[in-house]
Parts: structure tokens; C-alpha cells; sequence
């Protein structure tokens, strides 16, 4: 099984530990298995987000509007893989 990294700075991070998911209801699946960050990765994290944060304030309510709205599709597009997922996830 593919271990999932972690969303830094738009890069996928690995991570030499990671953690099983397990569906509640059925506590022989695992969904997946998902990396463990590090202290080192959360600082990496929280500068990227603290770089990221003049762009995005000067990004007009409009593109914002667009986004979201682009968001919002792909959620309803996918909404029974992710209903199904969630489920599963969730319980």
C-alpha cells in the first residue's frame, strides 16, 4: 500500500513513519496509510503558508469566487466516490 505524504508548499512529502487508517466499522480494512510529519515538517508547513498569505490577500474576491466555485463542482462531481470514502473513513 502507497503511503500518503504530506501537502508542503505544493510538494508531496514523504516521511519515514507513517499511520494506518482503519475503518471503524470494520477494523480489518485499512484504508490507507498516511505519513507521520515531523516538527521539521510542520515548520515547513507554517513558512509556506505564512509565504503563501500576501498572494493570496491580494487575490480579488472574484478569482476567490472562482475557485470556490471550481471546488464546489469537483465535490459534487465526485460526490458518491467521496461519500463513499468518507463513509468508510468515518464509520
Amino acid at each position: 500500500m502507497t503511503v500518503q505524504g504530506n501537502l508542503i508548499a505544493g510538494e508531496w512529502v514523504a516521511s519515514s513513519a507513517a499511520m494506518d487508517n482503519i475503518n471503524p466499522s470494520d477494523t480489518r480494512e485499512i484504508i490507507g496509510q498516511f505519513a507521520l510529519g515531523t516538527i521539521a515538517d510542520v515548520k515547513n508547513a507554517v513558512a509556506a503558508a505564512r509565504a503563501a498569505a500576501p498572494a493570496w490577500a491580494r487575490t480579488t474576491t472574484q478569482a476567490r469566487s472562482d475557485i470556490l466555485l471550481k471546488v464546489s463542482s469537483e465535490l459534487t462531481d465526485r460526490r458518491d466516490e467521496l461519500g463513499e470514502l468518507l463513509s468508510r473513513e468515518e464509520g
